[in-house]
């Protein structure tokens, strides 16, 4: 009987042994676009234990990320021809197109049977053109872009929008929820990801512009703007957006954590969309029109929590806490 159980025993750990042989392969990932989210996102899966590849066109980009235990590329060949996964980060359509259609790019040697996952938000026709150049060539796609901010970039929290076939979403989960733990699959249609990002902007621009202009509002008719937020976030009035941004306006600080004029971009897409569907827009429109106007006054590459200063501009306040000297 004893011998039995050992041979039972002996069997059930060589079929774990072979469990784990079949699972211990790592995808080697190929990271393009090592900017704010990039980078974050790169570190994030060095520490998982992914072999990680990056290109950027910034040759210091590329050092930190082979200071931090990242493989160096000179080329989105070498990205290509290294990764069985690729994940873009880039900001814009013409950025993307470069990156894959256009000639000597990650298109012309990715390998068939890889994946490509674009994380960039960009308007859903153009996912799909782009789509169907890869895909016509063996290439898996999903469509991914993602919320959250670098602060979601560094936690590994940000919400992966995913939309493509199930197969390929399996294949890609683990990546997926290394560098962003709420990562969800809305859909097999490439170009879903990017509706509902849409969307979510639409939120996002408004709220910021909302909030703007009722701190400003406060502030000029007397309020402490620390009470302010203090009331505000007990209230129906409350946000993601206030409590995460609010404090850093309080302090002063409008170091780049998404930059003003990444509004006005996804703003345009949003636009696109309602255009398509014969929808008309309106608080979406006049928050574009305030971005812009910030813009126009030079805090375009500032955080997008810097429109409060156009209203700022217009009334003579500043929505700061009483420790901050103010600057005229």
């Amino acid at each position: 009987m004893k011998n039995l159980l050992l041979r039972k025993g002996q069997k059930l750990i060589r079929n774990l042994n072979v469990i784990e042989e079949v699972n211990f392969y790592m995808k080697r990932v190929g990271l393009v676009g090592l900017g704010q989210m990039g980078m974050r996102m790169a570190f994030n899966l060095i520490k998982a234990g992914y072999e990680v590849v990056g290109y950027d066109i910034d040759k210091n980009a590329i050092k930190t990320l082979a200071d931090h235990g990242g493989k160096p590329a000179n080329s989105l060949k070498e990205v290509a021809e290294f990764s069985d996964v690729v994940i873009l980060m880039v900001l814009t359509y013409p950025q993307v197109k470069s990156c894959i259609i256009e000639p000597d790019t990650l298109g012309d040697y990715m390998k068939p049977g890889s994946t490509l996952i674009i994380t960039s938000t960009i308007a859903p026709q153009e996912i799909r053109e782009v789509s169907e150049v890869v895909s016509s060539k063996g290439i898996n796609v999903l469509d991914s872009p993602v919320t959250g901010g670098t602060k979601g970039a560094e936690d590994g929290t940000l919400v992966m929008i995913v939309s493509g076939k199930d197969e390929v979403y399996k294949e890609c989960e683990d990546i997926l929820k290394t560098i962003g733990a709420n990562a969800v699959q809305v859909g097999n249609e490439i170009g879903l990801g990017q509706v509902i990002k849409a969307s979510v902007q639409l939120l996002v621009s408004v709220h910021l512009v909302a909030m703007a202009e009722a701190l400003v509002l406060g502030t000029k008719a007397g309020a402490d703007p620390e009470v302010l937020y203090d009331i505000i976030k007990k209230s129906a009035g409350n946000s993601w957006m206030l409590e995460t941004k609010l404090p850093r306006i309080l302090n002063g600080d409008f170091s780049n954590s998404g930059a003003l004029d990444i509004q006005i971009k996804d703003l345009d897409i949003v636009q696109k969309i309602a255009r398509e569907v014969n929808m008309p827009l309106f608080t979406s429109s006049v928050s574009k029109d305030v971005f812009l106007w910030g813009n126009a006054l030079g805090y375009g590459r500032d955080d997008a929590s810097s429109v409060i200063k156009v209203f700022e501009d217009i009334v003579g306040v500043k929505v700061r806490n009483h420790q901050v000297k103010e600057v005229k």
